[in-house]
């Protein structure tokens, strides 16, 4: 799990992870240390006015991609989103607009999922509804850091029963770390002690994060050593 990073504001400018490509290049150069393989680069989308096309994310992809090809950082980029559930989004989500995504390919027939942030505090409605109506459209919710929402910390099986319904979940590794705050951590290890997680993700965005990033990949390889490869 921890060679695939799902989470990552890598690309420079675009949001307010990465300010510039140099902040891109450290953190690339951490993630590629710390064994990380693939990662899916996910500037915020559909919040703080932020409405990037999908075509504009893959030419920023491919770009760092480049940048660091030419530096000899053995990481592969893949293009994607944090899509913030609210109005805009769920507007997009009617109007059949493209989601960026990312494809999975197993034992059985291909999946899309698309990664999906719940507001932190306030009260979410429509959970459910939603995997059903983007399953409609081929595509997979992946719910980023449920253990930092409010709603799980008060009771971590509304988790359990959102992936009932058909969401996956992708732990945030710096909660883990306690970087979130106690609740947040205690609800991640016991979200993965049930092997509730289907991804996991750094959600990294400053250099500045990398300590506790390095302290939550050991957290995770101690908590969970069988998923270490996966």
């Amino acid at each position: 799990m921890l060679a695939t990073d799902v989470h990552c504001h890598l690309l420079p400018g675009l949001d307010h992870g990465s300010r510039n490509r140099a902040e891109s290049t450290i953190m690339a150069q951490a993630l590629a240390r710390l064994g990380v393989e693939d990662v899916h680069v996910t500037p915020h989308q559909h919040r703080w006015g932020i409405d990037l096309s999908p075509d504009e994310v893959r030419e920023h992809t491919l770009t760092l991609q480049a940048h660091l090809d030419r530096l000899r950082v053995p990481l592969r980029l893949h293009p994607s989103a944090e899509h913030y559930y609210g109005e805009p989004f769920l507007d997009a989500v009617e109007r059949g607009t493209e989601l960026l995504s990312w494809s999975a390919h197993g034992d059985e027939s291909p999946a899309e999922f698309v990664l999906i942030e719940l507001p932190a505090r306030d009260p979410v409605i429509g959970v459910e509804g939603l995997a059903a109506r983007l399953a409609e459209r081929g595509l997979t919710p992946v719910m980023a850091h449920p253990e930092r929402v409010h709603a799980v910390q008060h009771d971590p099986n509304r988790a359990v029963r959102w992936m009932e319904a058909g969401w996956r979940l992708q732990l945030d590794l710096m909660s883990l770390a306690g970087t979130y705050g106690r609740p947040a951590r205690r609800v991640a290890r016991w979200l993965l002690a049930e092997g509730h997680y289907a991804c996991a993700g750094s959600d990294l965005h400053r250099p500045s994060q990398l300590r506790d990033l390095e302290r939550a990949h050991a957290q995770f390889r101690a908590l969970a050593p069988l998923e270490t490869d996966a």
